[in-house]
């Protein structure tokens, strides 16, 4: 499919008892969905397959395991360790996070999946902000069913301190990824931009709505927004699985492409992707919840790297550890797992880990490893 080709279907609807247009982005060379979504590319993983040698290794320290009994109720497989023992939430956190709206060519990690994007064109952007527990009674249901769905922390920054953000991307309406509580704390009019079929799960009313399709893109301010896959699925309650789209996204801005992977398995979607949008600049990639069959649907960070090697990434930033414990894996073992993979694959990209408030400056990063 060329890009050169696609006509955008755009269209602007009225939700029933709402006055706030939202604008829908469809791609016509894509199937339509006939009720429910699927992924492009079939996962390379079945089941627990296949088989890496990093799987079998213990990543914890003696002083960091902690024999615990899965709780009756809990939905999350746990290992017979404690997930988070040992680990000390404020030593995630960078100790002097300063949020400045004049930034440029700069991101900042805000947690989880969370990111602040300063474009060198003075656009700013976020990525899947949820600054406080998961929303409603399912969120806090989950909570009494198991402690993986409690944060481990406050949140580094909150919404006011990014008063200057202008538009606020979501990857998919998991809670981890869609919280209404954090999206009602930014500005007015701050634009948000979402999935095909997820203006149902989210009440905002702050600013306008755009919902997009895979291989579509938008313009935002002075920034070009593109909605590309993943490899993943939906679902915010118990009956609506994948009647949502996913995805992941990336920002131009003239000099530089962002990519924002969201929550994906590792697929041929990657180099699909690198196909038809271009080589990435920088690439912000989840490296957790990869046990127990989540494969399919999560990346171990030797996923990770594949993937960007797959997209051309020139920085890749990883994110997911630290803030809840939602996979299987204790809470230090991505880092140290990543840490471990880069030795064994060394990646032609940078990587940069990132304390929760800390920035990185990618264009100088960028600008200084020129040839």
């Amino acid at each position: 499919m060329k890009l050169k080709t696609l006509t955008h279907v755009i269209s602007l609807m009225l939700l029933t008892g709402c006055s706030t247009q939202i604008e829908r982005i469809e791609n016509p060379e894509l199937n339509t969905n006939n009720g429910r979504y699927e992924n492009l590319f079939p996962s390379h993983f079945i089941g627990n397959g296949p088989h890496h040698i990093n799987d079998d290794l213990d990543m914890l320290k003696p002083e960091e395991k902690k024999v615990v009994e899965k709780a009756f109720l809990d939905p999350v497989p746990s290992h017979k360790y404690s997930k988070s023992y040992g680990y000390n939430f404020n030593d995630l956190v960078y100790p002097n996070i300063e949020i400045n709206a004049d930034r440029r060519g700069e991101l900042t990690w805000l947690g989880h999946a969370s990111f602040l994007i300063q474009q060198m064109n003075n656009d700013a952007l976020v990525t899947d902000p949820v600054f406080h527990e998961f929303d409603g009674f399912l969120g806090w249901l989950g909570q009494q069913m198991s402690t993986s769905f409690v944060r481990l922390g406050e949140a580094p920054v909150n919404a006011k301190e990014l008063d200057f953000v202008s538009g606020v991307l979501i990857s998919h309406d998991h809670f981890d990824h869609l919280s209404n509580t954090t999206l009602n704390e930014f500005s007015k009019n701050t634009h948000l931009y979402l999935p095909l079929d997820s203006s149902t799960d989210v009440n905002y009313e702050r600013g306008p709505k755009t919902e997009m399709d895979w291989y579509t893109h938008t313009q935002h301010k002075q920034t070009k927004v593109h909605f590309l896959p993943s490899n993943h699925n939906s679902s915010r309650g118990i009956f609506d699985t994948d009647n949502s789209l996913w995805g992941s996204w990336m920002l131009d801005d003239g000099k530089y492409k962002v990519y924002f992977a969201g929550d994906t398995g590792y697929s041929d979607v990657f180099k699909d992707i690198k196909k038809k949008m271009g080589a990435m600049d920088v690439c912000l990639m989840p490296i957790v919840a990869y046990h127990e069959g989540k494969r399919r649907v999560h990346m171990s960070p030797e996923d990770a790297i594949n993937a960007a090697e797959d997209l051309g990434c020139k920085v890749f930033v990883p994110w997911g550890y630290g803030t809840w414990t939602l996979g299987c894996e204790h809470v230090h073992e991505p880092l140290r797992r990543l840490d471990l993979a880069i030795e064994q694959s060394n990646p032609s990209f940078i990587v940069r880990t990132l304390k929760m408030g800390e920035s990185l400056n990618y264009h100088a990063l960028l600008s200084s490893n020129k040839d």
